[in-house]
């Protein structure tokens, strides 16, 4: 799998999106390689190259410390600001997205999780990393709130040159944030191109964004990975491992094309 500009990976919550995070900054061993660029990331290349808005923001901050300090500490730590230029960065941004410079001085408690969200994204746009992860905007919002930082989102776009990466399992999300989609099922990717969530081909695909998914969504580890759910599964599907189908630009692994 290879990200581009603004992608999105879709999937349900136990697709392993959050894996590839984990993955990403060595929070898990695993096999094989991350590549920027052909080279391997480091710990060199966090927030400066790539950064992560996580699922739960307060994990994203130390309760000890106010808002200022953290953004001041990535600056220092990076060579890139001092302490005041840093502080002021951070008012503008914030400035940006609607939000007061008073949120720098409160402790992360005392935001809302709304608020939080907005300043953890303030913080992974901080640096202006080629790359921010950003795993599943739900946690803890209702539905104007999730609408609220896909605006912010949008609003960040205007004023920094970041390429995002949506994790998330609602379809709605990944069309108005990302141009290129990859699909993810159980580990698996089935389907990736674009406008995948306006014409998806796999029947993974068409069940998710028609919220038609089967409650057990087992997985054959087999043949096609989506096969005991599939209302088209043959028994080739459930005995071959499909290989990818380039349809009209569109990577499918599917025995049905």
């Amino acid at each position: 799998m290879s990200v581009r500009e603004d992608s999105g990976i879709l999937g349900e919550r136990d697709s392993g999106k959050d894996l590839i995070i984990k993955s990403t900054f060595n929070l898990i061993k695993y096999d094989g390689e991350i590549l920027l660029h052909g080279r391997k990331i480091s710990k060199e290349d966090f927030w400066t190259k790539v950064s992560s808005v996580l699922y739960n923001p307060f994990d994203m901050f130390d309760p000890i410390y106010d808002i200022a300090s953290h953004f001041v500490e990535i600056a220092v730590s990076h060579s890139v600001y001092s302490s005041d230029v840093a502080v002021e960065v951070a008012k503008d941004l914030l400035k940006s997205i609607g939000e007061s410079e008073d949120v720098l001085y409160s402790y992360p408690s005392k935001l809302t999780p709304l608020r939080l969200k907005k300043v953890a994204l303030v913080l992974a746009s901080f640096l202006n990393p080629e790359y921010i992860l950003i795993d599943d905007i739900e946690y803890g919002l209702s539905e104007i709130g999730r609408g609220v930082i896909v605006n912010t989102l949008l609003d960040l776009k205007s004023i920094i040159n970041s390429n995002y990466v949506v994790f998330d399992n609602d379809p709605a999300v990944i069309s108005r944030l990302s141009s290129y989609v990859v699909v993810l099922y159980k580990g698996d990717i089935l389907e990736e191109g674009e406008n995948v969530v306006e014409y998806p081909f796999h029947p993974y695909t068409i069940d998710l964004v028609s919220k038609s998914l089967s409650d057990e969504n087992k997985v054959n580890e087999r043949g096609c990975s989506y096969s005991y759910n599939c209302r088209f599964s043959t028994l080739k599907c459930r005995e071959v491992k499909p290989n990818y189908v380039n349809v009209g630009g569109r990577l499918v692994k599917c025995h049905g094309f």
